[in-house]
């Protein structure tokens, strides 16, 4: 078999060898390339409130903390968005302290699958930029169907009018139609949030693989160990997904928000993301 097959590339010119050979390593090249600079990063939906005048309850320094590590984008609800004005003392507190630990902040705006009063919304987004001085807007309850496309286009452009907004995250949790990235009506979409058992049986949609890791986060939780969440956090980077957020806290829990606490292995996480991380950084530049 070996000697039939050296005759057989015998009989190749040498010069489209020479040429089939120099194709795939450039294209070799730009796979490295390409997969060199998907660095990990966190998107946590931050729900805990700044209690910042009682620091065992306080969360926030521990973000902003962690954004020496890796980067990470924190989304702030008030109260079901910038409930109807500037932030209190306490949210200007905690603005500041994520501020200074470079983390960036996303305010958070309820949409009702489309269904909300789109004045309402861009209301919302107004008192964020003119009050909170955020980096970014976090769209919740999106629709993903492609009807609802005009509405979400619409908040789009709104939210780039204003300068300092430069993310747009929609948070359709689930499978979505990408004309939501090519018109476009959102930076990043949120593909995936629900349960640790979900996330083993999910299926990528085939056009993810088309696009930057960027575009895509998920939110995972009821995670119950740190050696389940590495796992799902390398299986989110495999399926091209740049933001990711793994915690132990469940909506199963009495208060029934996951996001309200960081997980017990909260370390671990950021950790875990540093090291792949700086695996990437030396693989850029071998």
């Amino acid at each position: 078999m070996r000697n039939n097959t050296s005759r057989q590339l015998s009989l190749i010119p040498r010069k489209l060898i020479m040429s089939t050979l120099l194709t795939a390593s450039l294209a070799c090249s730009a796979i490295k390339q390409e997969t060199a600079t998907a660095q990990t990063k966190i998107l946590i939906p931050l729900y805990s409130y700044p209690t910042w005048y009682n620091p065992p309850t306080y969360t926030w320094p521990k973000v902003a903390a962690a954004a020496s590590q890796v980067p990470i984008t924190a989304i702030i609800n008030p109260n079901n968005g910038p409930d109807n004005g500037p932030p209190n003392r306490d949210y200007k507190r905690g603005i500041q302290d994520l501020k200074q630990g470079g983390v960036t902040i996303l305010g958070y705006v309820a949409t009702n699958y489309g269904k909300r009063n789109i004045n309402e919304v861009k209301a919302d987004i107004d008192i964020y930029a003119t009050h909170f001085h955020l980096d970014g807007i976090f769209l919740d309850e999106a629709a993903s169907s492609p009807d609802k496309l005009n509405y979400y286009q619409e908040i789009y452009k709104h939210i780039k009018t204003q300068p300092k907004l430069q993310m747009v995250v929609l948070n359709q949790g689930t499978q979505t139609d990408p004309g939501y990235l090519t018109r476009p009506a959102g930076d990043n979409l949120v593909i995936f949030e629900n349960y640790s058992k979900a996330w083993n049986q999910y299926q990528l949609q085939s056009y993810v693989k088309n696009y930057e890791p960027k575009h895509f986060s998920c939110l995972i939780h009821t995670v119950p160990d740190a050696a389940t969440m590495k796992q799902h956090i390398n299986q989110a980077v495999a399926r091209n997904i740049q933001y990711i957020y793994v915690t132990d806290d469940s909506p199963d829990n009495p208060d029934k928000d996951p996001w309200n606490s960081l997980p017990s292995y909260w370390e671990e996480e950021v950790n875990h993301i540093r090291s792949l991380n700086q695996k990437v950084q030396r693989s850029s530049g071998s």
